[in-house]
Formats: C-alpha cells, structure tokens, sequence
C-alpha cells in the first residue's frame, strides 16, 4: 500500500491550497509582467486585459471544480473506548 493509501489523502490538493497556489502564481505573474513589457499606456491596458482574463477564468474553473460541487464523504471514527 502507498502513502497516500494509508492515511486516506486526497489525489487532488485541496481547494483552499489550490486557491493559495493561484494568488501567489498571479502576483508573481503580474509582477514578472510589470517589469518585463516596456512602460506605456497601450501596454499598461493589455496588461490588465490580460490579467483580469486569468482572474476571470481561474475563478470560474476553481467555482466549477469537482472539491466544491460534491459534498464530503461520511467517514464516521470509531471512538478509542470501542476499540
């Protein structure tokens, strides 16, 4: 049996630290944008194009996913005294 077997772990990280992943993900996209692309208004708008359609769409993906659509499982613990 693995790891994961044994303590009963999810196959998917999850929904908070995917969540978590995402905001760090987007700043350090954003800031990697804002130093890279040339100073200007043209490239200030396409910026904020861009990053609300990555905001936008990771939103609706995250809101979509499988971890808050079905409700968590019944697991019920034998308490120590049955044992």
């Amino acid at each position: 049996m693995s790891i994961r077997e044994d303590y009963d772990l999810p196959r998917r990280p999850p929904a908070p630290m995917r969540q978590w992943a995402f905001m760090l993900g987007f700043v350090a996209l954003a800031l990697v944008l804002w130093l890279v692309l040339p100073d200007g208004p043209v490239t200030v708008a396409l910026m904020a194009i861009i990053l609300l359609t990555v905001v936008f769409t990771w939103v609706g993906t995250f809101l979509r996913s499988r971890g808050l659509r079905d409700a968590p499982g019944r697991r019920p613990t034998t308490p120590p005294s049955a044992s």
